[in-house]
């Protein structure tokens, strides 16, 4: 996963679990249904507001979002 400094501020979307645009470091997360070939259309995540589990039964790394 490539780590970015800062996020990009003409995107649209903010961070999906802080809900802001601060200029933090992030990471590119695919949007499930928005893969054409190679291509996928992704959000950008705050770094350090990424809280992941893995559940060794179902081979799943998740974050609950409240």
């Amino acid at each position: 996963m490539k780590i970015f400094k800062k996020m990009n501020l003409n995107c649209k979307d903010v961070c999906p679990i802080c809900k802001t645009k601060d200029e933090k470091e992030v990471v590119l997360i695919p949007i499930v249904g928005k893969q054409e070939g190679f291509n996928c259309e992704a959000i950008q995540v705050h770094l350090e507001c990424l809280n992941l589990w893995y559940d060794k039964t179902s081979e799943v790394i998740f974050q609950k979002l409240k």
